[in-house]
C-alpha cells in the first residue's frame, strides 16, 4: 500500500479528517466522485444501517464500514452505488480496493456469527482483538479466510484457459479451486488441475495474491508449465477448457481479478 493501513477495532475519539465510509448495499457500493466518500456526520444521508464496524487508520484516516438494508431515496448529486466490480474501474487509489475487500469480507462475518456455531448463543464482539465470544461457552470466532487457488499452465506459445458454467457468454479464464483441509497450496494447484482438466504440471511458481471481496477468498495465483495429458473436462465443474495461441486469446475477465492480471503480466513477458 502506498499509505500504511493499520487494523483497529476501537475507534479513536476525535478524528483529524473525515473518516472514510464503506458503505454496501448488498454487493453495491456508495462511491463519491468515484473514490469512497469521507463523511463527518454519516447520519446527514439518512441510512438504514444494519450494522457497521470500525476498520483501522488508513494513514490517518479512520475507515469505517457499513451495511444497509436499502438503498436511500435521494442522495447528493455526487453519490451513487455502484456494483464492486465497477467501483474498482472507478476508484482512483487501487489501495481503497484493497479496503473495499477487507470491509465487505469483515462484514459478511458480522453478520453470518450473531450466533455461536457450538451452542447456538448469541455472540459478543471481543474487547481485545477482532473476533467474537459466546458468553455461553467461551468459544472465540475470528474472520475466516477461503483460501482459492488459481494457475495459469502455459505450453510453447499457448496458455490454458476454461469456462466455468457461471461466467458471461464468451468469457474464458485460468483454473481455479478452493483449497481443502489439510493441503498444501502446492498440493491444491495439482490436485485441481489433474480434477478438472487431467493434466499434469511442472515447475510450479507463486504468482501473487489478492483478497476477492465476494464472501471471504483470499485467490492465490500461480503459474505452471504443462508437464503430460490430454484435456479431459470435468463437466460438474467447468464447460469447457482450450489452448489457446497467446496472440488469438478469447474474452477475458476484467482487469480487477487476479486471473487477468496473470494473463496480462504473461503476455507481457512473451510478446
Amino acid at each position: 500500500m502506498s499509505k500504511p493501513f493499520i487494523s483497529q477495532i476501537h475507534p479513536p475519539a476525535s478524528f483529524v479528517e473525515p473518516p472514510f465510509w464503506f458503505i454496501f448495499h448488498g454487493e453495491d457500493i456508495l462511491l463519491q466522485n468515484h473514490t469512497i466518500p469521507q463523511l463527518s456526520n454519516i447520519n446527514a444521508l439518512n441510512l438504514s444501517i444494519e450494522r457497521q464496524i470500525y476498520l483501522g487508520t488508513y494513514g490517518n484516516t479512520p475507515c469505517f464500514a457499513a451495511q444497509i438494508s436499502a438503498q436511500p431515496f435521494t442522495l447528493p448529486p455526487n453519490m451513487a452505488f455502484q456494483h464492486i466490480r465497477q467501483a474498482h474501474e472507478l476508484l482512483r487509489d487501487e489501495d481503497l480496493f484493497l479496503l473495499v475487500s477487507k470491509a465487505k469480507q469483515l462484514l459478511h462475518w458480522d453478520n453470518s456469527t450473531q450466533f455461536c456455531g457450538c451452542c447456538g448463543h448469541q455472540t459478543q464482539y471481543s474487547t481485545k482483538e477482532r473476533a467474537k465470544v459466546c458468553p455461553v461457552c467461551n468459544s472465540l470466532i475470528f474472520p475466516q479466510i477461503a483460501p482459492v487457488m488459481m494457475v495459469l499452465i502455459w505450453r510453447d506459445d499457448e496458455i490454458l484457459l476454461a469456462r466455468s458454467p457461471h461466467f458471461m457468454p464468451g468469457i474464458y479464464s485460468l483454473l481455479a479451486g478452493f483449497v481443502e483441509p489439510g493441503e498444501m497450496l502446492e498440493q491444491t494447484v495439482m490436485r485441481e488441475v489433474k480434477e478438472e482438466v487431467s493434466l499434469n504440471i511442472k515447475n510450479l511458481h507463486y504468482f501473487a495474491s489478492q483478497p476477492w471481496p465476494f464472501q471471504s477468498n483470499l485467490m492465490l495465483g500461480f503459474i505452471a508449465e504443462y508437464d503430460s495429458g490430454d484435456i479431459q473436462i470435468d463437466a460438474t465443474e467447468i464447460e469447457d477448457a482450450q489452448w489457446f495461441s497467446i496472440k488469438n486469446l478469447p474474452q477475458l475477465p476484467k482487469p480487477i481479478s487476479l486471473s487477468r492480471q496473470m494473463i496480462d503480466k504473461y503476455l507481457a513477458m512473451r510478446l
